[in-house]
């Protein structure tokens, strides 16, 4: 490998593994960078190389990030629909799986519905709910409250998405 493209490399890298941490950006991130890397070395054309690992990068983080909302509309799904049938001061545990063989864990925990709220506009549930550790014998990740609302199509999840990380994999 010639010195430029080296250089290359090392530019594609610091470019574009500065999240590392979160799979969503991680793996576009590693995708761009080997995809820029292969194809700046079969152009011997670093802004090319470059501008195809950005393209790619892009690609694959954003539809990680769709794969992984979906996810996430799955779980608060499975929360709305176990409230709805739930009474106030009624607890339940709540469970989804994601059939996944790989990966993404399926979540549970227990929810508990702390007041019905009635008006004219929709019927609603605030819940009170945790998600459980990653052992059966850790304490609950966290205790969430959220509210469900009965819909045409039924139980469906009411509250917007939070602006801040404290919610983890729910968010």
């Amino acid at each position: 490998m010639s010195r430029r493209h080296a250089l290359m490399a090392l530019a594609l890298l610091a470019a574009g593994c500065g999240k590392g941490g979160e799979l969503t950006s991680g793996g576009g991130e590693v995708a761009g960078t080997i995809g820029g890397i292969t194809v700046g070395g079969l152009t011997s054309n670093p802004a090319i190389g470059y501008a195809i690992g950005l393209g790619i990068r892009t690609a694959v983080s954003a539809a990680l990030s769709s794969w992984f909302r979906g996810l996430r509309h799955d779980e608060q799904q499975a929360i709305a629909a176990t409230a709805g049938d739930m009474q106030p001061g009624e607890s339940r545990a709540w469970k989804i799986d994601h059939g996944l063989p790989f990966g993404y864990q399926n979540l549970e925990g227990q929810m508990e519905v702390t007041r019905v709220i009635e008006n004219p506009l929709a019927n609603c549930r605030e819940v009170l709910f945790s998600v459980a550790g990653d052992k059966p014998t850790d304490p609950p990740a966290g205790l969430f409250i959220t509210t469900a609302c009965r819909q045409a199509e039924g139980w469906q999840w009411a509250a917007a998405e939070p602006a801040v990380e404290r919610w983890g994999a729910l968010q």
